[in-house]
């Protein structure tokens, strides 16, 4: 019975969801540390025999003006 429970994990699939911040890549250097800006998206993660794929939905963080 303990190998058909191990085999049943083997195949059932990883997920994760949830909201995550992100920075924008366009305006930030590392010369001047100047972020180029940051906001909240929403992520979904699926890891199944051995395939991950992975989505993060959301906005384009606004650039920060100073």
């Amino acid at each position: 019975m303990s190998a058909l429970r191990r085999a049943g994990r083997a195949v059932e699939p990883w997920y994760d969801w949830g909201m995550i911040h992100v920075e924008r890549m366009e305006g930030a250097n590392a010369q001047t540390m100047n972020p180029g800006g940051e906001g909240p998206v929403r992520f979904v993660q699926l890891q199944w025999f051995g395939l991950h794929i992975g989505f993060q939905i959301g906005r384009t963080p606004q650039k920060w003006s100073h």
